[in-house]
């Protein structure tokens, strides 16, 4: 878990400093890294390992990174393309 976190956040600075074109395939890695995080969180929880409420703190933020993702990826997707 901890090497998938790592791995949302590298993209995410990879994602600020690519160009343009390159943005939405980077951002939807990290939406896809998120959601096997919150399976794996569940399955955390599941095991009893962490509490109801751990759980759903760890799972309110994941989603809060998510709505930013999503809404980085919606203003990526309607920028103008550049003129070749």
């Amino acid at each position: 878990m901890d090497n998938l976190t790592l791995d949302a956040l590298l993209l995410a600075v990879r994602a600020i400093y690519a160009a343009r074109v390159k943005k939405p395939p980077l951002l939807e890695e990290i939406n896809l890294q998120l959601e096997q995080l919150r399976v794996l969180w569940r399955l955390v929880h599941d095991q009893r390992w962490i509490s109801q409420q751990q759980l759903l703190h760890v799972i309110g933020r994941i989603d809060e990174i998510g709505r930013m993702t999503g809404g980085w990826l919606k203003q990526v997707e309607r920028q103008p393309h550049p003129d070749p």
